[in-house]
Formats: structure tokens, C-alpha cells, sequence
């Protein structure tokens, strides 16, 4: 069982073994590093998919999400401000989706309180540099900042599986208002990224609304903070990388054993990654707390290859394990992806996927849904 007193010697422990076991690290690679942009910056997708599965009782289900990401410069100040502006179709009611929610990251990412699709916008953050140091604040996605793979990281050109795009023990708010500063490392020094963030982002509130998102101190909300350190590798590839970290959410939670009263969710989590025979590769593991936690332990890995320069292929799989305090009829989840990514043109690509899903939602019991799931599933992706 995970718990604060374990949590602490735990991170302690990874952060005095890892500088000793990789003595010659090189700096730190940090994610979502400032452009430098000059004038502004504007660049577009749009991501179409489409699935089925081998169950009947499980509809096909069609989905769209235009995308505009812009880049200002501030003048004067320094820095950049960052601007993202989404839109997604509404999930469709009994698609693929609704029972296996982990299959398709691109779905349902702008919905109003009523889960139907929206424009809206997504992040609003302002970053700079100063010398080693970053810094970003805003409304922003938290889980741009840590947990993040070479490999295994965008569900818009890689994995579209999200055990397959983040840890699935790691309970990151949607959308929210943050604060993440970012240190680069040096030698066996590790870089440092810190986030706290409101554990009520945009999604996360039943109306999905701004001044809900911007109310964060109504009952029951908290915060999310988290703690990495990351260090180069240069024995592991051109992407060789270990990443360890600790995380925890503060807003009430319920017991999962359905005792009487509210807890917190903390957990740990690592990434190692690296290239190898001209194959890109990626493991992650976690853990989180029992009593709050449906989801108890987390291991995946993904491999990546380019066969050509348009042909770009992955295979992923993970298992998250369940808390047995759940009860009866629900056992440990498995999904598997393979897919192949056809860059047709400089800006339109094609990736048919497979999938694999077994114990969706941890139900073993297949009254709902088959315990085995097979997904089959198209995306297309247009870049501006």
C-alpha cells in the first residue's frame, strides 16, 4: 500500500540511486521548451477518426478535433504567451468510447457540461526564461509538463490508446490553471520541473465552464503537485532519458473500500527511454494510493520505428493493475496498440491502428462488454 510515509523514502531512495547509477548523465532535455519566436506563430491540425470493435453491442463511432495552436511574443516583457484553441465532435452514446474510454485520447477533449462538442479554448499560459530556469503560468495541461516519452507521448502522430500516451495511475486534472517551473540539469545533476495546479480544470467541473474552472476554492477541490527529476543519457541513445517522479492530489476523494469519510491521492512514477538498432523505445511504471485509487500499479512499454521516411510504426502495451479493495468481477486491465503511420503528404497522414483492450474498466465479468475487445480504427491528420 502506498502511503505518505512510504511515499517520501520511496522518492528519496530514486533520486540518491539514479545520479549514481548514471554518472556520465548529460543535461536534461525539458518538455514544451520557449521557441524563441521572433513574430508570431500560428499552426493548425485537424485529427478525424474513426472505430469499431469485435463486440456487437459496442456502436462505430466517427469523431473530429480542429486545433490552432498560436505563439505571441511579448514584447518588451520577454517571453511568449501560448495560445490553444480546440474543438472536438460529440462522443457518440454507445460507441467505442463509452465503454472503452482508454481507446482514443482525441475524443471528448471540448465538451460542454452536456458531453456535447464544443470550440473552446484550452490553454492560456505565459512563459519565459531566465538562464537555466523556466517558468510557465496560466491555464495549461499538466500533462505537457511531466511524465512525457519521445516515444509514447502525442495521441495525434503516435499511440491514440491513452495508457499508451500517460501513466495511467497519474490522475492529472483536465485544463487548468497552473504554475510549472523548470530547471535544467547538469552532469549527473538532474533537471528539475515543479507544477501545482488546481485539481479542477475545465473538464473536471460538471458544467465544464470558465468561472467554475476559476472557483478554486469551493468545497472539495485541492491541488496537484508534482515533483520530477530527469536526467540525459547518453548510453541509452539520442533519446535516452530517465525521468522519476511524485505527484498528489488533494481534493476529496472517496474511500475505495467505501469506508465513511474523504482521503487525498498521491502516487510515483518513472519513464526510462532511450534508441536502440534504430528502434525508439519506452517504459513507464507507477503507483498510487490504495485507498483512493481504483487504479493500484502501472507498467507499459512502447517501441517505435521509422521504416522509411513517410512509414513510421509502434507497438505498445501496458497492464494497470486494480485495487482489490474493489471487490469480486474486476481483475487487471491489458491494452495492447500497433499502428502504422502513412505521411501521404508534407501535410496530411494516414494511421490505420489495432488495438487490444482486456478488462475494460477493470470488469472481468463481460455482462457489459467482452472481456477481450479488439479495435480496429482509422485517423487522419491534417497539418496547417
Amino acid at each position: 500500500m502506498l502511503t505518505s510515509k512510504t511515499l517520501v523514502p520511496a522518492l528519496v531512495a530514486f533520486l540518491l540511486a539514479a545520479p549514481a547509477a548514471y554518472a556520465d548523465a548529460t543535461q536534461s532535455e525539458r518538455v514544451e521548451a520557449k521557441t524563441g519566436a521572433e513574430e508570431p506563430v500560428f499552426e493548425g491540425s485537424i485529427i478525424g477518426t474513426y472505430q469499431g470493435a469485435s463486440d456487437g453491442r459496442i456502436d462505430e463511432e466517427a469523431s473530429l478535433r480542429p486545433e490552432l495552436f498560436v505563439t505571441l511574443p511579448v514584447p518588451g516583457a520577454g517571453g511568449e504567451l501560448h495560445v490553444h484553441i480546440e474543438g472536438t465532435t460529440t462522443p457518440r452514446v454507445g460507441g467505442v468510447t463509452s465503454f472503452l474510454g482508454n481507446s482514443n485520447t482525441n475524443v471528448g477533449t471540448a465538451t460542454n457540461g452536456a458531453g456535447h462538442g464544443r470550440l473552446q479554448i484550452s490553454e492560456l499560459f505565459y512563459e519565459f526564461e531566465l538562464g537555466s530556469v523556466g517558468l510557465s503560468a496560466g491555464l495549461i495541461d499538466t500533462s505537457a509538463f511531466i511524465d512525457s516519452s519521445a516515444f509514447a507521448n502525442d495521441e495525434r502522430t503516435q499511440f491514440m490508446n491513452s495508457s499508451l500516451v500517460h501513466n495511467t495511475t497519474i490522475e492529472f486534472p483536465d485544463y487548468t490553471l497552473g504554475l510549472v517551473l523548470t530547471t535544467q540539469g547538469e552532469g549527473a545533476l538532474p533537471g528539475f520541473t515543479f507544477l501545482a495546479a488546481s485539481t479542477s480544470g475545465l473538464g473536471d467541473n460538471p458544467s465544464h465552464s470558465y468561472p467554475d474552472l476559476f472557483d478554486v476554492r469551493s468545497t472539495g477541490k485541492g491541488l496537484f503537485g508534482a515533483v520530477e527529476a530527469g536526467w540525459g543519457l547518453e548510453d541509452l541513445g539520442e533519446e535516452g532519458a530517465l525521468r522519476l517522479g511524485v505527484w498528489t492530489n488533494t481534493a476529496d476523494h472517496a474511500y475505495v473500500d467505501l469506508r465513511p469519510g474523504t482521503t487525498t491521492n498521491h502516487g510515483i512514477y518513472g519513464v526510462l527511454e532511450g534508441t536502440a538498432a534504430g528502434n525508439g523505445w519506452s517504459l513507464r511504471a507507477g503507483a498510487a494510493d490504495q485507498d483512493a485509487s481504483a487504479a493500484e500499479w502501472f507498467v507499459g512499454g512502447a517501441v517505435q520505428r521509422q521504416v522509411t521516411d513517410e512509414v513510421l510504426v509502434g507497438l505498445g502495451v501496458t497492464e494497470t493493475g486494480v485495487n482489490e479493495d474493489l471487490g469480486a468481477s474486476f481483475s487487471d486491465s491489458t491494452e495492447a496498440e500497433v499502428y502504422v503511420k502513412y505521411d501521404v503528404l508534407p501535410y496530411l497522414n494516414l494511421t490505420p491502428s489495432v488495438q487490444w483492450v482486456r478488462n475494460p474498466g477493470f470488469d472481468d465479468t463481460g455482462a457489459v462488454v467482452d472481456q477481450d475487445n479488439w479495435v480496429y480504427g482509422l485517423r487522419v491528420g491534417f497539418a496547417m
